[in-house]
């Protein structure tokens, strides 16, 4: 039997491991929210105590729901820009250029820290995309991404909520000067979190350490007023995508507007001035 992988990471990169727990977990339905057979082998090769995570609900439907948002982000814009660059910031162990059947574009470059890159390496090694082992901060990488002069997609799921408002401001700004026209999509988390992800069912069987969530908006539209030009595209809830397998009290909440609204997740979609 082929040893197992102790992953090496920082706390923050630690929360990789639930998005694939919860999409591992998802291929033992017969109705899924999406069709990953990659997350169930790679965790099979990680040496992890994946069982405090056995009967956590929300959060293993919500990664797939919100995987599933993202992927159906990527398949628009590639349908639409056959010669995209397509750029997975804070790619952790997602599987998407996989699941998307290797897209034929003109680039494909999954984005994390250098430890991450590291073990993705070990368990989802390259085919015809390409690995960035660097910050989503540095510039270097959107000077690559910029080179090609193509339509740019940027996928940024379940990273900004770690960062504080003037970083994710700031960061857009920089996104902005050197890619302009670029298509972003992040998820945001909903106001109620921040501060509290020791709250959060997966977060908080992390331990004391579990990393804090720094940011929200009361309103989306904020982000129009954040940077002159900026285009607020789409916005999706969530709850909208996966609430039919929420525990009774969520679903409950997410029936109304006032639950969607203050509870929900939100994914949105714009585009750079």
């Amino acid at each position: 039997m082929t040893a197992k992988i102790t992953p090496d990471m920082t706390v923050l990169s630690e929360t990789l491991l639930i998005p694939l727990w919860a999409k591992a977990v998802e291929q033992e339905r017969e109705e899924r929210l999406l069709t990953d057979p990659e997350a169930p082998r790679m965790l099979a090769q990680i040496d992890y105590d994946f069982s405090k995570f056995k009967n956590i609900v929300m959060s293993q439907v919500g990664c797939c729901g919100r995987a599933q948002i993202f992927d159906n982000e990527a398949r628009k814009f590639i349908a639409a820009h056959p010669d995209a660059v397509v750029v997975q910031l804070g790619a952790g162990l997602d599987a998407r250029f996989e699941r998307l059947g290797r897209p034929q574009i003109t680039a494909w470059y999954d984005l994390d820290l250098p430890e991450v890159i590291t073990l993705r390496r070990q368990l989802l090694p390259e085919s015809t995309n390409h690995y960035f082992a660097i910050s989503l901060f540095d510039e270097s990488w959107m000077q690559t991404v910029a080179a090609h002069g193509k339509p740019v997609l940027l996928l940024c799921e379940g990273v900004l909520m770690y960062f504080d408002t003037d970083t994710v401001k700031d960061w857009l700004a920089t996104l902005a000067r050197h890619l302009p026209q670029a298509t972003l999509v992040f998820d945001i988390v909903p106001p109620v979190l921040v501060g509290k992800a020791k709250r959060h069912d997966a977060l908080g069987k992390m331990g004391k350490e579990a990393p804090e969530f720094k940011w929200s908006l009361k309103d989306n539209r904020e982000l129009e007023q954040w940077l002159p030009g900026l285009k607020l595209e789409a916005e999706t809830e969530l709850s909208r995508v996966c609430g039919h397998r929420y525990l009774l009290i969520a679903r409950l909440i997410y029936a109304t507007k006032w639950g969607r609204r203050k509870m929900d997740q939100h994914i949105v979609r714009v585009r750079l001035p």
